[in-house]
């Protein structure tokens, strides 16, 4: 009986390391340069999530590109520190797109689903003013408000996952 219980165990992991993930999803927003005046660029957006004690920001740059990340409120010194940059940096899912039109943002980047795939999100924003920004909330359909901070030098916009 035991014998055939690992037999069984064995050709379960065989199979299942056979498995290959499926490709991630592309992007289907074109990069598209912003020139105008409704954000700030000098900076990063944040708001405090009471939920899981972190801070969640975003970084708009001027060639269509967000990077979207979070940090431990005990640990607000991470922008000196490179290797936690880097990190961010290195995961797919902190980069996306947005387009403005008016006063709101169409933001599309991935998310990673159950199959190890990365998917498309979309996400809607809007602009109240060019220092508070209110995104739409995937989790309960809410606004979150975030609110401008000057930072200067901002990690830079390249990466391996948005030509």
């Amino acid at each position: 009986m035991r014998a055939n219980y690992r037999y069984c165990l064995i050709v379960f992991l065989f199979l299942w390391s056979c498995i290959k993930p499926l490709p991630d999803e592309e992007l289907t927003m074109k990069k598209t340069p912003y020139i105008g005046t409704e954000i700030q660029m000098d900076g990063y957006y944040s708001v405090f999530d009471k939920d899981y004690n972190q801070y969640s920001n975003l970084i708009f740059y001027s060639n269509g590109i967000l990077l979207s990340f979070s940090y431990s409120k005990e640990y607000a010194d991470f922008y000196r520190d490179k290797k936690i940059i880097n990190l961010i940096r290195d995961t797919k899912e902190r980069w996306n797109l947005y387009q403005i039109s008016n006063d709101s943002i169409a933001i599309q980047g991935w998310t990673l689903n159950n199959n190890y795939q990365y998917v498309i999100k979309n996400i809607k924003a809007k602009i109240i003013n060019d220092t508070t920004i209110s995104l739409k909330s995937v989790k309960n359909e809410s606004w979150i408000s975030y609110h401008f901070k000057r930072f200067s030098p901002k990690p830079d916009s390249t990466n391996v996952f948005i030509k």
